[in-house]
């Protein structure tokens, strides 16, 4: 359990990073670079023999998988730009959030995960505490479903893929999947953002590379502790928890610190949050 508070812990820190780090006119492509190279750097020093070129089956796994992670990482994010234009924040938000049945479903039909009925019940409110804190009264407008679609899925696979891992890989290799994953990311990041550069004629800023390195230490740490709560904790608790866990530290550090205020429907999906986290963990 305490790899899943400190998973969530970090998504958090990660999110508030992100909220603080905005600055007009930046790139997030740069950003992204910045967080990906942190990320691959903690990655390699975090492998006891640092040897990346597969050697064994287990190996050739682990990097296979990784490679893979790697392009739904950057399919997560092109997705949710597309759709946060297309269909707004709101449901973009919504949407990716909801991906977490995905991985849930799927451990509970192939993988022989039976919640109980308590659990049942705290996935629901899961799920309504989501809608409740990202949905108001007549805000939200699809007008690309299929967008919306594919956002629940490719976060779904995303999300799940820490489960993959653990299912078909070996815990001797974490490192070198997360090592793969992020530097596949890095590579695809850097491509599109050295043909942003190219096509705004714009200059490399260290700012947005200092930003993506606060972003890059909890992105990795998040990561590694996630894969480790899926291997000791079911899918079921892991995912809800870790979900909708950072967005209850993010709320509250939001208020007290940053001075944001929230809404009726969003205080009240924060109480639905603290009831479905005792729920799960019944």
């Amino acid at each position: 359990m305490i790899e899943l508070i400190l998973a969530l812990l970090c998504s958090a820190s990660m999110a508030i990073a992100l909220r603080l780090s905005g600055r007009p006119n930046s790139s997030r492509y740069g950003l992204l670079v910045g967080n990906y190279l942190t990320c691959v750097l903690m990655a390699w020093l975090s492998l006891s023999e640092k040897t990346v070129l597969p050697v064994s089956g287990a190996m050739w796994t682990a990097m296979a998988a990784g490679v893979f992670n790697g392009f739904i990482f950057l399919a997560d994010l092109l997705l949710f730009q597309l759709n946060i234009r297309k269909n707004g924040a709101v449901l973009a938000t919504t949407f990716s959030k909801l991906g977490l049945l995905i991985p849930v479903g799927a451990s509970i039909l192939f993988l022989g995960e039976r919640p109980t009925a308590l659990q049942m019940v705290g996935m629901l409110l899961v799920l309504a505490a989501i809608l409740l804190i990202h949905f108001e009264k007549g805000e939200a407008k699809a007008s690309f479903k299929t967008g919306l679609l594919l956002l629940l899925l490719f976060y779904g696979i995303g999300d799940g893929m820490a489960k993959v891992f653990e299912h078909i890989g070996e815990r001797r290799y974490d490192g070198l999947f997360l090592f793969y994953t992020f530097i596949t990311a890095l590579f695809l990041s850097s491509s599109l953002f050295a043909a942003e550069l190219k096509r705004e004629k714009k200059k490399l800023q260290a700012a947005e590379l200092l930003s993506g390195i606060t972003v890059g230490v909890p992105n990795y740490l998040s990561s590694l502790l996630l894969l480790k709560a899926v291997t000791k904790l079911p899918a079921y608790v892991v995912y809800p928890c870790y979900s909708v866990g950072a967005v209850l530290v993010v709320c509250v550090v939001s208020i007290l610190f940053l001075k944001d205020r929230m809404t009726k429907h969003q205080a009240f999906g924060c109480g639905v949050i603290l009831a479905a986290l005792v729920l799960l963990n019944v």
